[in-house]
């Protein structure tokens, strides 16, 4: 497949690695000579140099043959012209748009993208992206990612293993002879750079990254389980009154929450306008790294700080400044890569990259195809994905035992009858109609595509 890319930031390099190492045609536009160099030294793709918004620029690169546009320069007007000119000049059939500014996204004007006007097949807010990100992650204090399957009645939980979880350092086979009755599987282990599919002989170490599928019933039980007894969060600090700090105060309002939420601006006219457009936060105009403005957001009672400003060394800082004020969690926003590795050690609870979560939602859209849903992890490094299991496939009419499943994918539940989750053991057989939810390493995926024959076309 032909894939344009406009834009070779962190986002458009990622997406390149990850579609080329599936041999696709890709090549990638940007304004700057430099960055372009540093990809063509790193990857085998083409590249454009110029403006992506411009009819000629997409000529040579290749766009009347194209089958894909991605517009993720920095820029939302070049991003959205660069589509609608895919669309009006070339007639290239997806047209995938970054869009930062939110006025864009005013539902009153939800015409604006469309094939009359702007024609945009997909539309990524990073902003939106993390807000809801975050928003999951106070629902589960002790998940760093809770994404619904199967129209909410599955949900994968990423946890961290610290010391005090009491499951650490168990084998696989003796952590499950303690479930009884818990509906739970072990999916897939991060651990360090290394990604390991589970079997009964592997232990969990301390610091691990684990995905664990579950029952959605089951998700307090499932915490419980590994030593997080956290309620909801009761008492909730933004910093930082940006499109993410703004959008995540909005939607737990709008989802009735319950928190007492408060909101740090540094910028006292900003700080005014947000005021008037939340009902039931209250907004703190000062700065976060201001011992006073966090004894007067009453740091030392929250249970949560997100720390969401344009600035990482601000988010790191104020983060370390509320932990050791008393707060209980923190949640901080790093746009540089660099500083990620470092974060953790720190005693920063969480750490969101923009980058990644953008680059998760583009793969999970453009490999969908007839598969219900996808998500990617670790940027797309391996997948989660739920497929119909339909008569045609080499799964249905089996027993678990009697699958020969590929080295690096692992099905994590069954869903019967739109209703019944299942956890796989070696009697369940999957039927015609079952939804199948597993794990795939991403260099796995056309060996999934033929164990569920099913193909993973790009829409």
């Amino acid at each position: 497949m032909k894939v344009i890319i406009c834009g070779a930031g962190e986002v458009g390099k990622t997406l390149a690695q990850h579609l080329s190492k599936e041999k696709n045609d890709i090549t990638i536009i940007d304004q700057s000579e430099e960055n372009l160099k540093e990809i063509n030294e790193h990857l085998d793709v083409n590249t454009c140099v110029g403006s992506g918004s411009q009819p000629a620029i997409l000529d040579k690169a290749g766009a009347k043959n194209a089958e894909m546009l991605i517009a993720v320069t920095q820029t939302d007007e070049v991003n959205m012209i660069a589509c609608e000119v895919a669309n009006s000049q070339f007639n290239i059939p997806i047209k995938v748009a970054r869009i930062r500014d939110q006025h864009y996204l005013d539902p009153n004007f939800e015409s604006l993208f469309s094939k009359n006007q702007i024609s945009v097949d997909l539309i990524i807010s990073p902003e939106t992206e993390v807000a809801e990100a975050i928003r999951r992650r106070l629902i589960a204090p002790g998940a760093f990612e809770i994404i619904p399957f199967s129209n909410k009645k599955i949900v994968l939980l990423g946890i961290k293993i610290e010391s005090s979880c009491p499951q650490v350092n168990k084998q696989i086979s003796k952590i499950e002879d303690g479930f009884n009755g818990l509906k739970m599987n072990f999916l897939v282990i991060f651990r360090k750079e290394k990604i390991i599919i589970p079997n009964e002989n592997e232990k969990l170490k301390i610091n691990d990254s684990v995905y664990v599928i579950a029952d959605t019933n089951d998700l307090r039980k499932v915490m419980v389980f590994f030593g997080h007894q956290e309620t909801k969060a009761r008492s909730v600090v933004i910093v930082g009154g940006g499109n993410i700090g703004v959008e995540l105060a909005k939607r737990l309002e709008d989802s009735k929450f319950g928190a007492n939420t408060k909101l740090i601006e540094l910028n006292k006219e900003r700080a005014e306008n947000i005021s008037a457009e939340l009902n039931d936060t209250l907004v703190i105009n000062g700065s976060s790294l201001d011992l006073e403005i966090l004894n007067e957001a009453k740091i030392s009672e929250a249970e949560t700080i997100i720390s969401v400003t344009n600035q990482d060394e601000v988010n790191i800082l104020t983060s370390l400044l509320a932990k050791k004020q008393g707060c209980k969690k923190t949640i901080s926003l790093a746009n540089d890569a660099t500083y990620r590795p470092i974060l953790e050690p720190l005693g920063i609870d969480d750490v969101l990259s923009p980058q990644a979560i953008t680059v998760s939602r583009i793969l999970s859209f453009i490999r969908k195809g007839n598969i219900r849903q996808v998500y990617s992890l670790r940027e797309g490094e391996g997948e989660v994905i739920e497929a119909d299991a339909i008569e045609a496939s080499s799964v249905v009419n089996k027993k678990m035992s009697e699958l020969k499943l590929p080295n690096g994918v692992k099905i994590g539940a069954v869903l019967k009858n739109n209703d019944e989750v299942h956890i796989p053991h070696k009697d369940l057989k999957i039927n015609d109609g079952d939804r199948i939810i597993l794990f795939s390493l991403s260099k796995m995926i056309k060996k999934v595509e033929n164990l569920l024959s099913v193909r993973f076309r790009f829409y």
